[in-house]
């Protein structure tokens, strides 16, 4: 996992162009959701992924289990501690 996080960092989101150094998951049908059909396969970025599901009014804050942060000094992990869907 650990590789594979480095190895994030070189991607950058096809969207905006800015390095994406998060790496995260949702299930295939809330990509689906959210991503327009042309960008699916493409790298897109958690700041663009964001943008489009607040434009599609789609809450995706309980299909996030983990982030990671691929920084150039070190990694770290995150959970989702709020968002529409979530019960704090």
């Amino acid at each position: 996992m650990l590789r594979q996080l480095r190895n994030s960092r070189q991607q950058t989101c096809k969207v905006c162009g800015r390095p994406d150094k998060f790496n995260f998951r949702v299930p295939d049908e809330v990509w689906a959701s959210i991503i327009p059909p042309e960008l699916q396969t493409k790298v897109v970025c958690l700041y663009c992924f964001d943008e489009f599901a607040h434009k599609r009014g789609k809450d995706y804050s309980q299909d996030i289990k983990t982030l990671y942060f691929a920084g150039e000094q070190a990694i770290f992990e995150f959970s989702v501690v709020w968002g529409k869907g979530a019960t704090c």
